[in-house]
């Protein structure tokens, strides 16, 4: 859920490895149609000081607060009072900040109405009580049930309770190599047909061999589509504990899967012939010419993969579309359970799920500041303009879908990641969630070993005795109690 929206671009690569560089499908609903909205200037300012009016705030995560908020607030509040009642104080937190803004925000009630958050905080959060439960809710927002599917729903499901909204975005999870188009053009032009580690071993190694850059760049984090294309997590965190998204009965010790293996084995040989840069597993950001990286996103992304890169580059889609909690939960909005405006708060996100101007305001920034509507071929479309104040720095896989936003000029909209969506491999514990609370010990324990051990072995530095030591470690932390109680809770799961 970036690439056609540049800022977007740059959001969505920390899902996968370094953007450019290294690193049975469920039941859907077409989306609905947006409602086509576009206020005037004349429309009635709201008035900030009436008190008979909420205001909803709502914490996300970006850039932090752009340099124009204060006049777009004016321009999204008059629209809101008129549309909801309500007007809207968006708190932006910084990337490098969000964690700890989130965490004091959350644990010590701090004032608020919505929250992003993801699947690394919001079994806990839950837990904690600090979302409420939205479900008997639902039934007054249409707009956001008639969009998302039911089966995205589910997977935010907690107890069988509902805590959060999903962003119906690239909820799905598509991994695509990411070729410099003159290198993989010369020395491997079969790159089209080659989807796994293993069909590109040897055209990466002719490209290896004729270029004086390396073939695939790494930072330390590595290339963490070898386990996650293949093993659904189900909101566990990197533990090394999964469940096959194709045909998977239970779940099993991911690091010992001959699958896994094998790939691990080919990043050994990569590293050990120079096709992986050498310094990758203490290399914090990997940056620089490469001729294939991977990336999480859709086919249209390649022209700002290309720009990250700063050249043209072609793809070819890694393994299979896989949907799992863990994807869809990739960004969710909820619902302080001290609010006092939860069904404020629920309708405005539906207003953002439905409403192409709101959520246009929110993921371009301000109409006739940053960008403003042109036309297209007899399309309507969005066209950025240039501001000297670092533009607009909200996040637009926080907010809602994206296939009601209004696309960019030179941009066809999201219907490859619609088609995404539609065609995914779910995986078998879609809607699963494990209560983690009497292993929460060995859970924390665990990660942390795999945290000491992930750049050695995702980035090929290390071979089998780093895999070996790594599993040896987590036995003695825990691992085999955690496999045991989630299997017990899964199988309990499937029977009923």
């Amino acid at each position: 859920m970036k690439k056609i929206i540049a800022m977007l671009l740059a959001v969505m690569m920390v899902v996968g490895m370094f953007a450019a560089c290294g690193n049975d499908a469920p039941e859907t609903t077409a989306p609905a149609a947006p409602v086509e909205s576009n206020p005037e200037t004349t429309a009635p300012v709201a008035d900030g000081g009436n008190e008979e009016i909420p205001t909803l705030i709502w914490y996300q995560v970006g850039g932090g607060q752009p340099a124009n908020y204060d006049s777009w607030k004016a321009k999204m509040d008059a629209y809101l009072e008129e549309k909801i009642g309500v007007h809207l104080d968006v708190r932006v937190g910084s990337w490098g900040d969000w964690g700890n803004l989130r965490s004091v925000t959350v644990q010590t009630n701090e004032p608020y109405d919505l929250m992003f958050t993801d699947m690394s905080t919001y079994t806990s959060d839950v837990q904690m009580g600090a979302f409420a439960d939205i479900s008997d809710l639902m039934a007054e927002v249409p707009g956001l049930t008639d969009l998302i599917p039911q089966d995205f729903l589910n997977a935010c499901m907690i107890g069988g309770k509902l805590y959060g909204i999903p962003c119906y975005k690239d909820s799905s999870m598509t991994n695509f190599f990411v070729w410099t188009k003159a290198d993989v053009e010369a020395y491997f032009p079969e790159y089209a047909d080659a989807h796994t580690l293993a069909d590109i071993d040897a055209g990466l190694r002719n490209i290896a061999a004729n270029v004086d850059y390396p073939a695939l760049l790494l930072n330390q984090d590595g290339l963490s589509c070898v386990t996650g294309n293949k093993y659904d997590a189900c909101t566990l965190g990197n533990i090394g504990i999964g469940i096959a998204y194709n045909g998977g009965t239970e779940f099993v010790s991911v690091y010992e899967q001959p699958d896994v293996l094998a790939d691990l084995a080919l990043l050994q040989g990569w590293m050990a012939d120079g096709v992986i840069n050498s310094e990758a597993a203490v290399t914090a950001e990997a940056t620089g010419m490469c001729a294939m990286g991977v990336a999480q996103g859709w086919p249209g992304a390649a022209k700002g993969w290309g720009e990250s890169r700063g050249t043209e580059v072609v793809v070819s889609q890694f393994e299979d579309t896989v949907l799992s909690n863990d994807t869809v939960m990739g960004s969710i909005t909820c619902i302080s359970n001290s609010s006092e405006h939860k069904l404020e708060a629920l309708k405005l996100l539906e207003l953002v799920n439905t409403d192409s101007w709101v959520r246009d305001m929110l993921w371009y920034g301000e109409e006739g500041y940053n960008w403003e509507y042109v036309d297209e071929n007899g399309t309507k479309k969005v066209q950025r303009l240039e501001v000297d104040d670092g533009g607009w720095t909200m996040a637009a896989y926080t907010q809602g879908t994206f296939f009601v936003a209004t696309p960019e000029v030179g941009s066809d909209g999201y219907g490859e990641v619609q088609i995404q969506n539609e065609n995914a491999v779910a995986s078998p514990a879609m809607g699963f969630i494990p209560d983690t609370t009497e292993i929460a010990d060995e859970i924390s324990a665990v990660q942390a070993i795999f945290e000491e051990y992930k750049s050695l072995i995702m980035t090929g530095t290390g071979g089998q005795d780093s895999i070996d030591d790594m599993l040896a470690a987590m036995r003695d932390a825990g691992f085999d109690t955690i496999l045991t109680e989630v299997n017990a809770q899964f199988n309990a799961w499937k029977a009923n």
